[in-house]
């Protein structure tokens, strides 16, 4: 807990900061490790983790979708300077009526200079309440919509969606890796327990003649470690003769197949952990 470490430096008169902490930081670093493990593992958390993991992979998109929407505002910017910002303080010059001058003044202290334009425009880019002052700029140049509306179109409406749809198609093959990773630890798991039944199957042949016959059957439930093992799989000694019938198929003894599908059919998929 965060209120361990104080309580420590309290009772030791040792400060928060001091490098005596430092490896008690490093545990709890490690513990934050172990929950991230077991969140990503819980079932209830996938949908959460595989987005989280997507926005992870998406890390280099995201960087360089800055990168790219930093050029383009920056030439926007450019273009806006000479095509704008100039026309308007023209205009200014121009003016006689006070009212005037004060509404493009304040436009100019809104958009005069390079990185206020810029800011001006991720404003727009964002959608971000700039109809306000656009109409304003408006009133005095009514082409100036074309410029706005060009830095969102070409900036929100088409890079925005192309970054979504990059992001989303990481998703969907973050998704896909996880699916066919859970496959594969599936597919593990059942080798695993294929192995341990025939583990078990060898323990109970004890003839080495490839089938368990009756006697063998029987004999295994009175051997300490072979009962201890029918008992993890909710066997008990008094089914001993019922789960012979049911693993046999008429003819006295039992195949190594009939074996893994009968085990399999009445436990389900049987755990590798009882089976050792």
């Amino acid at each position: 807990a965060t209120w361990v470490l104080p309580l420590i430096g309290f009772l030791t008169g040792v400060r928060g900061n001091s490098s005596v902490f430092q490896p008690l930081r490093v545990l709890r670093a490690l513990r934050l490790v172990r929950l991230i493990r077991v969140f990503r593992q819980l079932p209830m958390f996938r949908e959460a983790w595989t987005l989280l993991r997507g926005l992870g992979d998406s890390g280099r998109t995201l960087f360089w979708t800055i990168c790219v929407i930093f050029f383009i505002t920056y030439g926007f910017a450019m273009v806006g300077l000479p095509l704008v910002v100039e026309q308007l303080q023209e205009l200014q010059s121009e003016m006689q009526d006070e009212s005037d001058l004060n509404r493009i003044g304040a436009m100019i202290e809104v958009l005069g200079g390079l990185d206020r334009l810029m800011f001006t425009l991720i404003q727009v880019l964002l959608v971000d309440s700039f109809h306000g002052y656009m109409r304003e700029v408006v009133h005095y140049l009514p082409w100036a919509w074309l410029y706005f509306y060009a830095y969102m179109m070409i900036g929100c409406l088409v890079l925005m969606n192309l970054v979504t749809a990059i992001i989303v198609e990481n998703a969907r093959e973050t998704a896909k890796l996880d699916n066919e990773q859970q496959l594969q630890d599936k597919l593990l798991k059942q080798k695993k327990e294929a192995k341990d039944l025939k583990r078990l199957f060898n323990m109970l042949d004890s003839d080495r003649s490839g089938t368990v016959s009756w006697d063998e059957f029987k004999d295994s439930f009175k051997h300490p470690e072979m009962c201890r093992k029918w008992a993890l799989l909710d066997f008990q000694p008094e089914q001993c003769r019922d789960l012979f019938r049911l693993l046999d198929d008429g003819d006295g003894e039992i195949q190594i197949e009939e074996f893994f599908e009968g085990l399999q059919r009445m436990q389900g998929p049987v755990q590798s952990r009882d089976l050792l």
